[in-house]
């Protein structure tokens, strides 16, 4: 998969080169956001927020293009799960879900997350039935208790994040998917830049993620996200030795990575 790099990765290059202060970079992104967009647009590409009109047609394009490929539900080998289309369709209801279309209005990209509250205790009792991201409920039965593991030791914990800081909404549960046949470079990033724009317009102060994907995890680095946690994959055994997810290669990793998009 070729590298991308964001607009925003590519100011901060910029300002540290040349010494910018907070003003200049910011006038810098926005030059280099209105750019990327022309860009798009010029190829018909349209970023839509996602509504609950759209749910199948977003169910569909995850059971294609996101759970094939997932670390966990490749190696369990699942296709396609119930409980994890219950959960896309919460998402969407919470409005804070964008997609990408394409000029002939074919989805190719998605970006999901859900809004966590503080004093939100209807969901926190909710999501304390498992370990509370709508990746653990991303996976069939047989693969939630090895998921369960792994969220365990990254520390995986969105309600955390109300513990000690000014903080009063998070977009948490953060899902990043684009076409495999999509041919555009910088998809990725212009998916998080809007998923931010949504979720401020909901009063998000951060926006957590947690992925198995280094194409993910290089996304959200350029675009600003910091690493709070990392487990390397190939170290992740049962108590035989045993790999928990067969078939990783030894640099691969889960991360949980955050960004404070409050402005």
């Amino acid at each position: 998969m070729e590298k991308q790099s964001s607009s925003s990765s590519v100011c901060e290059e910029i300002s540290q080169k040349h010494h910018f202060g907070d003003g200049i970079r910011e006038k810098t992104e926005n030059i280099l956001h209105k750019i990327t967009d022309n860009i798009f647009a010029s190829a018909g590409i349209k970023f839509i927020r996602i509504e609950q009109e759209h749910t199948e047609l977003i169910i569909q394009f995850l059971n294609t293009n996101f759970l094939p490929y997932d670390l966990i539900t490749k190696a369990h080998g699942v296709t396609e799960d119930k409980v994890f289309n219950s959960t896309v369709e919460v998402c969407i209801r919470e409005g804070i879900c964008v997609m990408a279309t394409d000029k002939h209005g074919d989805v190719i990209g998605v970006h999901l997350a859900s809004i966590y509250r503080r004093g939100d205790w209807i969901k926190k009792v909710e999501s304390s039935v498992s370990v509370g991201s709508m990746f653990d409920w991303s996976v069939a039965a047989e693969a939630r208790e090895v998921n369960n593991k792994l969220l365990k030791l990254l520390g995986y914990n969105v309600w955390g994040l109300f513990d000690g800081q000014d903080c009063q909404v998070v977009a948490g549960d953060i899902l990043i998917c684009t076409s495999k046949e999509s041919p555009f470079i910088g998809l990725g990033s212009e998916l998080v830049r809007h998923g931010e724009i949504a979720a401020r317009e909901h009063e998000c102060d951060l926006a957590l993620c947690v992925t198995t994907d280094s194409y993910t995890q290089s996304i959200l680095r350029d675009c600003g996200y910091t690493l709070r946690s990392v487990v390397v994959l190939y170290d992740f055994r049962d108590e035989n030795g045993v790999l928990y997810l067969k078939d990783v290669d030894e640099d691969a990793t889960a991360r949980v990575l955050c960004k404070n998009i409050r402005l």
